[in-house]
């Protein structure tokens, strides 16, 4: 008795086990979709500047034209600090000094004196000064002013607006999508954003201003007027949408 007990036992086990195995769910059918694309654009107008003033000077020896340079580096800080200007908004962003040579073509290469080069990088938070500063400099000793670049202060906040708008765009385009092909739209399956581009400057170079550079320090030059313009942030999402299709016909 006992032994034809544990037989039915194993037998009742491998049916059930057969039957688990049997239970597997099958594909399930994927929900049309639709997928959009939006772009946000937002000006603003600047409201602060960086720009790049330098000096580039020669004499015959490595000692008078590093003093020669210096002696004009230091004008040109204190016409900067003059407009208030303070050290955490003043950089130094290159100093060099050169040997130059000449090269006859007989003979070893000689040497033809020294030239300094050095670059001091400003923040300019009042705008109305920026031309004038630049006047300054360039009474003060400065040989280049290269890099005039605008930026605003409320970057982020025209981001998100930029991004909403982008957002709106592309459920405008889903919606009119879903209506034209006789349904409606659904949920949002996925929302990715293709990224912001912040700030373009909508004037030349993108943003910089094209270089100045002084050649000759006699005569009396014009005062130097600056037109900030505007700045452009852009910026663009992809989106899946959820597609309910309308009765059948």
């Amino acid at each position: 008795m006992r032994r034809s007990l544990v037989v039915a036992i194993v037998v009742i086990c491998a049916f059930s086990s057969g039957a688990i195995a049997q239970v597997v769910p099958g594909p399930t059918a994927k929900e049309p979709e639709l997928t959009t694309s939006g772009r946000g654009v937002t000006r603003l107008a600047p409201d602060y500047a960086y720009v790049t003033i330098g000096v580039t000077n020669g004499a015959q020896n490595a000692v008078d034209a590093s003093s020669e340079n210096a002696r004009r580096f230091d004008a040109i800080l204190a016409a900067l600090r003059s407009f208030g200007l303070n050290d955490r908004q003043l950089l130094t962003s290159r100093y060099n000094l050169t040997q130059n040579f000449e090269y006859p073509k007989n003979g070893q290469p000689k040497s033809s004196g020294f030239t300094a080069r050095s670059t001091i990088r400003a923040e300019v938070r009042r705008l109305e000064d920026l031309g004038k500063l630049i006047d300054a400099s360039i009474a003060g000793g400065a040989t280049e002013v290269t890099g005039v670049q605008f930026l605003a202060s409320n970057t982020d906040e025209a981001r998100r607006t930029a991004m909403t708008e982008a957002v709106k765009q592309a459920r405008a385009d889903a919606d009119a999508m879903a209506r034209a092909a006789g349904g409606t739209l659904g949920r949002v399956i996925a929302l990715n954003s293709g990224g912001v581009v912040q700030p373009v400057y909508s004037g030349p170079q993108n943003g910089q201003l094209e270089s100045v550079v002084v050649t000759s320090m006699s005569g009396v030059m014009p005062p130097t007027n600056i037109v900030p313009g505007e700045l452009v942030v852009s910026a663009s999402v992809f989106a899946r949408w959820e597609f309910v299709a309308g009765p059948s016909r």
